[in-house]
């Protein structure tokens, strides 16, 4: 049997949005962009204790109608373009030790503009946290294309390609480059009490779990969401 304090799983999604009109309910299939993460929280093994948060009352419809629970509507002040996801956390747990008189163990993030992450990803993480002894993770992927075969604007508005460590850069083809991975934003998991003291969800050493190139879109841009949809559509999904 799970216990129902050892991880929160928090939803966040709010109204607005500057790049994408109403982007959390845009369709990628039959669904609304929201409802592929839902579907993957409710099918999660390892879950059973999963909260929306927002302020945005067409998406709490379709959260109760999916079995998620909504427990309050997200102020304004924590809605707004520039809100950290930190505060989010930081009221949906206030909110929590009121409930329950006691905080989670653990939480988990889970943001509704990474539409392909599965459920059984969100189990892998858990069973890996549960292994580790870090106090976060975080998923990430390999870059299509690596950083230092990127142009950086200095002071000048002069561009210069981005420098790495000139060990690196005296060898010659990208073989040569050192690994980094890019942080997705399907998944994060956290003690509570590190994420309460730190405010941080990532910390200075996670434990990262490698997700699939195809699970790792993270929509942010109109050109995101067109991606996304042609990749739903080629039956990939």
């Amino acid at each position: 049997m799970i216990d129902m304090h050892n991880i929160l799983a928090i939803i966040p999604a709010r109204k607005g949005s500057k790049g994408i009109l109403n982007k959390n309910m845009q369709l990628i299939g039959k669904k609304p962009m929201i409802q592929h993460t839902m579907d993957a929280a409710l099918t999660a093994k390892k879950l059973n204790n999963i909260i929306l948060s927002t302020d945005d009352k067409n998406i709490i419809e379709l959260a109760k109608s999916n079995g998620i629970q909504v427990p309050f509507i997200r102020p304004t002040k924590l809605s707004l373009d520039h809100t950290k996801i930190s505060e989010v956390v930081v009221h949906a747990l206030e909110w929590y030790k009121v409930e329950n008189k006691v905080f989670p163990k653990n939480i988990l993030l889970l943001q509704p503009t990474s539409p392909f992450r599965t459920s059984d990803d969100i189990d892998q993480a858990i069973q890996m946290f549960d292994k580790t002894l870090k106090k976060t993770l975080v998923s990430a992927t390999e870059f299509s294309q690596h950083p230092g075969d990127c142009l950086i604007k200095d002071n000048n508005n002069q561009y210069h390609r981005l420098k790495l460590n000139s060990s690196y850069e005296n060898n010659s083809g990208r073989q040569a480059y050192p690994e980094v991975l890019y942080i997705d934003g399907s998944i994060y998991l956290s003690e509570t009490l590190e994420f309460l003291k730190t405010h941080q969800l990532i910390g200075n050493n996670p434990e990262i779990m490698i997700t699939a190139q195809s699970h790792a879109i993270d929509i942010d841009t109109p050109f995101d969401l067109k991606i996304a949809k042609a990749m739903y559509d080629s039956g990939e999904f």
